[in-house]
């Protein structure tokens, strides 16, 4: 795990994790591919704005950035504070005291929100 908390800790963790991260204006975005759901395979892009980020590794964002072409039958969405054309949707995070890798469990957590996706 990174010594470094905040938008460089996500960062250097997304890397660890295989991923080649962006900053594009307020968002870091990454690609996910999901296991389950209507998206299932395909590389969905995604993104975390950068103020959630703060206080990073020690608490998770909230808000799962994708682009408005991703729908997710329940969800609380809205378009402030992120990437034009994209939604940014309100998720809780579980489990993550116990994670040995944020990042992990993050990109676990967006897979998840992915699988409820119908489109």
């Amino acid at each position: 795990m990174s010594d470094s908390g905040g938008a460089e800790g996500f960062l250097s963790g997304l890397r660890r994790c295989g991923q080649d991260p962006t900053v594009q204006g307020q968002v870091v975005t990454f690609t996910v591919v999901p296991v389950e759901g209507a998206l299932a395979g395909a590389t969905v892009p995604t993104g975390v704005g950068l103020e959630e980020l703060a206080p990073w590794s020690a608490a998770p964002p909230h808000w799962v950035h994708l682009p408005a072409s991703v729908i997710l039958p329940q969800t609380n969405a809205d378009s402030t504070l992120t990437l034009p054309g994209w939604l940014r949707h309100s998720r809780n995070i579980t489990g993550w005291v116990d994670a040995a890798e944020p990042v992990s469990a993050w990109l676990a957590h967006v897979r998840g929100v992915l699988a409820q996706a119908v489109t």
